[in-house]
């Protein structure tokens, strides 16, 4: 994210009006009279300034992971993200609305990783490519019953998109879980890396260990926490 500011062009409207008015009312002939009027422009300008600010706004920067293959994939999942956003405001159950909102921002939290270290691409690509998306169609359908959400079919339609959403947002949890441990273990192996070069430049004074560190750190892969959310018949 980067700030980005709008400036708003009332300020010159109103200096502009401003002048023209005095000219109307005292007329401009004299030096004298071009200097007041050019203060009561400046006025004006400042005045404007303060009815109308500048806006500062965020807005999301292009990633930069350095795989083109990651960036645009990372830019489709924003448009879903954006489009997830859209569904959420036609949607006026609060419970609803706040888990989107927290898998909207759990989301944008797994992008930032993916950014950041762009070899997680493989443990993501089902992610980007099937539950994002399809979590972006059932809201769109549940955003499209909110005319008639308690009639019939569409309320049990509706507890079943409830129901799959609290899934979609625990999976997503879990999710960025995972990746914060795999950020943190990577983070250690380069530690370790780092320690036994130091150690064999001999610039620590401290002895190698003799024992054998690496049993039992092996780790079975996590089962995917998106497994069994959706259909694919």
């Amino acid at each position: 994210m980067e700030k980005k500011t709008i400036k708003s062009g009332m300020p010159f409207v109103i200096a502009g009006v401003a002048v023209l008015a005095f000219a109307l009312i005292f007329g401009i002939g004299s030096g004298f009279s071009y200097v007041l009027a050019a203060l009561v422009g400046v006025a004006g300008f400042f005045g404007g300034k303060q009815v109308f600010p500048d806006q500062v706004i965020e807005v999301e920067t292009a990633p930069k992971s350095g795989n083109a293959e990651v960036d645009s994939l990372i830019q489709e999942a924003r448009g879903q993200l954006e489009a997830i956003a859209a569904a959420n405001d036609a949607i006026a159950d609060p419970k609803l609305s706040a888990q989107i909102e927290d898998i909207e921002s759990t989301s944008r939290q797994i992008l930032k990783r993916l950014e950041e270290q762009p070899d997680m691409l493989g443990s993501l690509r089902t992610f980007l490519r099937y539950y994002l998306p399809t979590t972006k169609k059932i809201l769109d359908v549940r955003a499209g019953l909110e005319g008639d959400v308690n009639s019939g079919k569409n309320l049990a339609i509706a507890g079943r998109i409830h129901s799959a959403i609290e899934q979609v947002q625990d999976a997503l949890h879990k999710q960025l879980e995972a990746l914060n441990e795999y950020r943190f273990i990577n983070l250690e192996s380069e530690m370790d890396v780092l320690s036994d070069m130091l150690k064999g430049d001999g610039l620590t004074g401290q002895p190698e260990a003799s024992a054998d560190t690496s049993a039992g750190t092996e780790t079975s892969a996590e089962d995917d926490p998106f497994a069994g959310l959706f259909g694919r018949g």
